[in-house]
């Protein structure tokens, strides 16, 4: 006998952004969190050429990476046109 349940379960935090990051708003997210280059890299435990070349547009930033980004220094949620309700 196979029985089915509907499971029901809420997120508190909102989507993830669908797109990687642009240069800008990667340098944007550092300056905000008040970091060098040296230090936002070492938060996502990444070089710091790693980061350069995300901030200049030679390198696509990983969108996991600048989610992480965002959490460690505390400024989830990514979206800024999110109102926090998940929608």
């Amino acid at each position: 006998m196979v029985s089915s349940r509907s499971w029901t379960y809420s997120l508190t935090m909102p989507p993830p952004k669908k797109s990687a990051p642009t240069p800008e708003e990667v340098r944007a997210a550092r300056s905000a969190a008040g970091m060098t280059q040296t230090e936002a890299a070492e938060t996502v435990h990444m070089s710091m050429r790693a980061w350069q070349q995300w901030e200049s547009g030679e390198r696509t930033m990983p969108q996991g990476l600048f989610e992480l980004f965002m959490i460690k220094t505390g400024q989830w949620p990514v979206d800024s046109d999110s109102d926090g309700d998940g929608n």
